[in-house]
């Protein structure tokens, strides 16, 4: 199941219609094409409930749509993702005398649920987001997995619990308002995502990963049963404890993520690699191609601007490990096709420009396979960003007088734009422009567009004023202010890597990959995301995740038998498009729509002067402003979509 949603009545007054059940689920046919179904359950004096969901079929292909439940029918459950160690828990449950109708790994929740109440989630490894009625005790119970990489939404008025996978399922109900949440996207503004619990419309909310969300007796409860910050507590609670050696950290690590390969090679369909030529996804590569009969299949994704195309390394690394190798190179065209493709599908902006990529490389992979291995969660892990040895360069560049940072500044600021892949004077701009700042705002603002301080400009003075009435202490950091309350650290880095994991990973990197892929109907499993892989790896000392200025030093030194010399020393570069070149040449025409002054005023939320200004001056390459740019464009392509009939998005349009 790739695909769920659901209407609980909460106080037992009535039925939810089926039939508009059917309306939203069928807006998620893109998530599994393979079936579907619709269920009513509930019983007398009770929460009525009417599930559905779209199938995609990975295990037991021919075990058709349907709905789990145990022996005595009591439970029902719908999963949408994978549970990796089915076999494992299956034969525990046999043992235990349940018995099962099928092969598909969802049938496992229920009887789970039997064995061990809301504590069953704790003995799930994989990417899920299910629901689970019990109608005995009339509770439902919705779950997301551990890191997030399956969504979940919900929503809860006039005595009702709606959710589902997707948005657009909720939106398609006719009494759901789409009033803009107006503090949540000064959230988007900042990070270029919205962090969990936030979403751009009011009343509707992300279930964080790791948490349930329990209704019963007329009432709800969202609660934690995962918190990855007890790990580095703990870990900082035992500053003495004996550390392991190198070589002791790079054998676990290669343990735990060959374990993680193996798990998520388990399917009834063809299985391939998402291969860019790094160290993520060659590691993954490397592995899957060692537990795979035949050839691996490894799909990678190349640009017609050659500044931006890293095929050649992808290519070499694919010859090393013997993978059957698919390479699909585009251009403009190609790009502003799938910006479109995206902007039709995204329920909220999502300011990843990768997103573009993703989906031509899901796509292009779909026509030969089912699933797919990413890379996702390694950087979070093993400190693979620039941002974090800029951190490190900001602990001595706040040391300088403050007439030196000055001079420095002024020099940065007075290199011209070069426009080109993540370069030397982008990085220096980024690291001068909020080098000053407390840690943790830094590195928000080095991560993403428009800090609070930019935002008063940048909204309309209607937009601040309504924020001010509606929530006059609002501030786009508080998540990450949340997160860092209360918490111990062994090194500086340890709290940087754990908001990145929580936030950046959690709402912008795993919500891009899940959109782009399942847009195309294609899973995407991430290894790297393996719950003993991420709790062992928090556990290890900062200094075997960035040495000095060598990042992910041990997942190099763990995998360094088994790739390219040329894989290890490679700077990261990101799965990056030309996007400020794109915005000079084949865009243009849609950024000018999109960022004319007469519809940005019409829309009230930005102030037109403040975006024409950053337009203008990219536009005459005075600065390279594709970033935030790239920001206001998917906002803008949202609100078209969502508000004006989505005027923006027609091909022709552009």
């Amino acid at each position: 199941m790739c695909g769920i949603v659901g209407i609980a009545d909460l106080s037992g007054a009535g039925r939810p219609d089926p039939g508009l059940v059917s309306i939203m689920n069928d807006t998620m046919v893109h998530r599994g094409p393979d079936g579907s179904l619709v269920l009513q359950v509930g019983a007398p004096d009770a929460s009525h409930l009417t599930f559905g969901f779209r199938r995609l079929s990975i295990l037991d292909l021919g075990a058709g749509a349907r709905v789990y439940t145990d022996e005595s029918a009591r439970l029902r459950a719908i999963c949408n993702g994978e549970i990796y160690n089915d076999p494992e828990l299956r034969r525990d449950l046999l043992a235990r005398g349940h018995t099962f109708e099928t092969r598909c790994d969802t049938e496992v929740i229920p009887h789970l649920y039997e064995e061990y109440g809301l504590k069953f989630v704790d003995h799930l490894n994989g990417m899920f987001a299910f629901a689970v009625f019990d109608a005995r005790e009339n509770r439902l119970v919705l779950g997301r997995d551990r890191a997030g990489e399956k969504p979940l939404y919900y929503l809860e008025r006039d005595g009702e619990v709606m959710f589902a996978s997707e948005m657009k399922a909720l939106l398609a109900h006719p009494s759901v308002s789409r009033d803009i949440d107006l503090p949540a996207l000064t959230r988007y503004l900042l990070f270029g995502y919205f962090p969990a619990p936030h979403t751009p419309f009011r009343g509707i909310r992300k279930l964080p990963a790791g948490h349930l969300l329990i209704a019963e007796r007329g009432r709800l409860r969202i609660e934690p049963y995962w918190q990855l910050r007890d790990a580095v507590n703990r870990a900082a609670a035992r500053p003495d404890a004996e550390a392991p050696t190198d070589a002791e950290a790079a054998a676990e690590v290669r343990r735990l993520l060959e374990e993680a390969v193996h798990l998520r090679l388990r399917a009834d369909v063809p299985v391939g690699v998402f291969l860019s030529g790094g160290v993520d996804s060659s590691s993954i590569a490397a592995l899957a191609a060692r537990q795979t009969p035949g050839p691996l299949p490894t799909f990678t994704l190349g640009f017609t601007d050659p500044d931006f195309n890293e095929a050649d390394y992808a290519r070499r690394v694919a010859a090393h490990i013997g993978a059957d190798h698919h390479e699909l190179i585009v251009g403009e065209p190609e790009m502003l096709e799938a910006l479109l493709a995206m902007a039709r599908v995204l329920d909220e902006p999502l300011a990843d420009a990768s997103i573009v990529p993703t989906h031509l490389l899901s796509r292009f992979a779909r026509r030969h396979v089912k699933v797919a291995l990413g890379g996702e969660g390694s950087d979070e892990l093993f400190a693979g960003y620039p941002t974090y040895i800029g951190d490190r360069l900001a602990r001595w560049y706040g040391r300088l007088p403050a007439a030196a940072r000055a001079l420095i500044r002024r020099a940065v600021e007075s290199i011209p734009p070069a426009f080109n892949n993540v370069g030397t004077e982008y990085l220096l701009k980024k690291f001068v422009s909020a080098a000053d700042l407390p840690q943790a705002a830094r590195h928000q603002v080095w991560f993403g567009a428009f800090s609070p301080d930019r935002q008063k400009e940048l909204l309309s003075p209607a937009a601040l004023a309504r924020l001010s009435a509606s929530d006059p202490a609002n501030d786009p950091l508080q998540e990450v202010q949340a997160l860092l309350g209360g918490l111990a650290t062994r090194h500086p880095l340890d709290a940087l890597l754990l908001i990145d994991f929580l936030m950046y990973l959690q709402d912008d990197l795993l919500t891009k990959v899940d959109r782009a892929s399942m847009a195309t109907s294609l899973e995407v499993r991430a290894p790297f995301l393996h719950h003993p892989l991420v709790e062992y790896a928090v556990r290890l000392p900062a200094s075997m995740k960035l040495r000095r200025f060598t990042s992910k030093y041990i997942l190099k030194r763990a995998m360094r038998d088994l790739l390219p010399a040329e894989v290890s020393s490679r700077r990261k570069r990101g799965f990056n498009i030309p996007l400020s070149r794109f915005m000079h040449r084949g865009l243009e025409p849609l950024m000018r729509r999109a960022l004319d002054p007469r519809r940005i005023a019409a829309a009230g939320i930005l102030n037109p002067n403040a975006v024409t200004a950053l337009f203008e001056e990219h536009m005459a390459r005075q600065r390279d402003n594709g970033r935030l740019l790239w920001n206001l464009l998917m906002l803008q392509l949202w609100h078209s979509r969502h508000f004006t009939g989505g005027d923006l998005l027609d091909r022709g349009d552009a």
